[in-house]
């Protein structure tokens, strides 16, 4: 293309090239969108702290994909063990398959309101099918309740005052728990609930037959559904088509049964086996209960009398107790956890929240119980609080004192002839209680490293303490420190006072340490009445620290 000359007079014509013009019209689109932001900013600038946060939780949300909240367990204590925040948008993600295994849930009208709406909300809304029974039939929400006694015998039932409650619950024209609550009839619903196992049986197997497994529980017990599974698939070894009761054993004149409370497991093929097979069963028991105390032991008299088959040991992974009161220590500790007992709403709703937001899917061991939920309230003493020490116990020697002790107390005595003068003083107050775990305290490894060696001067004679000292300093040294720590870890691991209680002159020691719960302030101003619970802190995680990490779950095999 010929240029213009200068010369010619003619005008110069200026050639924009395309790049150039994209670059002109991007820049001015920038403009444009700072301009906009602007004007956005400023009608927000006058926003209240509440819409800030509302939209810090909306993009939060979105970013997660589902309710995001703040975690309540979540310490500085425990942060190592779960997330910081809790998103609930997927509770079931990381639910195991339970295919073959039905959960059998057992209530009682007074009680089911106040219980089974958490378990709805919890674990069983995750369950693709489960039965829950009662001594009323009810209905809460969209889920049936069925009535265990609703076949039961007019004849057995007609002259049984243990089926007043049940009587009375049909003729109460509001809430059950109103009419209970003006009657004062909770022995009455204890009285009834042991006519509930055995019916519940038989209806169990014509609503859902065929199950391998099933697994029944209380209202108030909490199941670890991931640990089951994986137990009952996996590390158990055991066949449905075996005939198989399983649970935590407890014994009533001698019987031994599974407790109820605790939860315990029936194979498939012997829950058909005492239906089908002995059509009488259930009827001959239902009049046996009124000189029975508990229904679960009936169930285990009437699986021996007619199956031959007993309860197998399957404790402490199927617990009776729950985390503020679990024995954590010896034996309680690298084993996985399949259910707990005594658990209130509130207690449910924690323990499942604990489970969503853990750090880990690994199996669930009962000392992550003790280091995600307790571990962080544990303090070293506690006024007007029951620690649950009573394994071993020093009383005032005044034989008046010793006689208005309790019982329980008393059986747990430590002979004078044995006591140390520790151990001799200790019911004089809480601080000299204190001292009986204190005493079993073992040198630290600093210790060792802080004992002086003086060195001989020259012109000294020598003395049989050199030999010792050049012992200390010698290649040997190495091993002996070895030796010498190997000890001491010993006797922390064999440490067999980890708490203590005090209450009227009554020292009381846990070769465990729990939580326990608070207890009522004394209203007289005696001082010997009041609680004082004490945890030895140092001695606890000295053991801890000595037991060293887990090295695989410590599966319980069913015994014999």
């Amino acid at each position: 293309m010929p240029f213009a000359s200068k010369s010619s007079g003619a005008p110069v014509k200026m050639i924009v090239s395309p790049a150039s013009r994209r670059l002109r019209i991007l820049g001015g689109i920038a403009l444009l969108a700072v301009f906009a932001t602007y004007l956005h900013a400023r009608s927000r600038w006058n926003q209240t702290p509440f819409e800030y946060a509302h939209d810090y939780y909306e993009s939060v949300t979105n970013y997660f994909g589902g309710p995001v909240f703040n975690n309540t367990l979540y310490t500085e204590g425990n942060a190592h063990m779960v997330n910081q925040y809790y998103n609930s948008s997927d509770p079931c993600a990381n639910f195991p398959d339970t295919d073959g295994v039905l959960l059998v849930m057992k209530t009682g009208a007074t009680e089911a309101f106040d219980r089974i709406p958490t378990h709805l909300l919890t674990t069983l809304k995750c369950l693709p099918d489960f039965l829950i029974f009662s001594d009323m039939e009810q209905q809460v929400g969209p889920y049936h309740i069925y009535d265990a006694l609703a076949e039961f015998e007019e004849s057995a039932k007609a002259h049984n005052s243990d089926f007043d409650l049940y009587r009375d619950q049909k003729e109460c024209p509001v809430s059950q728990k109103s009419c209970v609550d003006a009657k004062r009839d909770g022995q009455k619903a204890w009285n009834l609930d042991k006519y509930k196992f055995l019916p519940m049986m038989e209806q169990t197997w014509r609503l859902r037959p065929g199950r391998d497994w099933y697994i029944f529980a209380e209202g108030d017990t909490y199941l670890f559904w991931a640990n089951i599974m994986h137990w009952l698939k996996k590390e158990s070894r055991l066949s449905p088509r075996e005939k198989l009761y399983l649970g935590s054993r407890s014994f009533i004149g001698g019987t031994p049964f599974a407790h109820g409370g605790s939860g315990y497991i029936l194979s498939g093929t012997l829950l058909k086996h005492l239906i089908e097979y002995h059509p009488g069963m259930v009827k001959q028991y239902n009049v046996k209960g009124a000189h029975e105390c508990c229904g679960d032991l009936m169930l285990a008299q009437a699986l021996e009398e007619y199956e031959n088959v007993k309860i197998r040991q399957i404790w402490p992974m199927i617990n009776g107790e729950k985390p503020s009161t679990l024995p954590y220590g010896p034996g309680h500790w690298c084993e996985p956890i399949l259910s707990m007992h005594h658990m209130n709403a509130e207690e449910i709703s924690s323990v499942w929240q604990f489970e969503q937001t853990r750090k880990t899917d690994r199996t669930l061991l009962i000392k992550d119980l003790y280091e995600g939920l307790i571990k962080p309230k544990m303090q070293v003493s506690r006024q007007n609080w029951d620690n649950l020490s009573d394994d071993v116990c020093y009383l005032n020697p005044d034989p008046e004192a010793q006689q208005r002790a309790d019982a329980h107390l008393r059986e747990r005595k430590k002979n004078e002839d044995e006591m140390n003068e520790v151990e001799k003083e200790a019911w004089k107050s809480p601080e000299h209680c204190a001292k009986v775990c204190e005493s079993q305290d073992v040198p630290d490894e600093d210790e060792w490293d802080s004992s002086p060696i003086v060195a001989r001067k020259d012109d000294e004679p020598g003395t049989a303490n050199d030999t010792e000292l050049a012992e200390d300093t010698s290649p040997s040294d190495a091993a002996a420190r070895e030796a010498w720590k190997k000890s001491m870890n010993e006797k922390k691991r064999n440490r067999s006072c980890f708490q203590h209680r005090w209450h009227e002159e009554v020292c009381c020691t846990a070769k465990s340490f729990k939580l326990g719960a608070p207890k009522a302030a004394p209203d007289d101003s005696n001082p010997n009445a009041k609680w004082v619970s004490g945890w030895h802190l140092k001695g606890i995680n000295d053991w801890i620290e000595a037991m060293g990490e887990c090295k695989k779950p410590a599966w319980k095999s069913p015994d014999p």
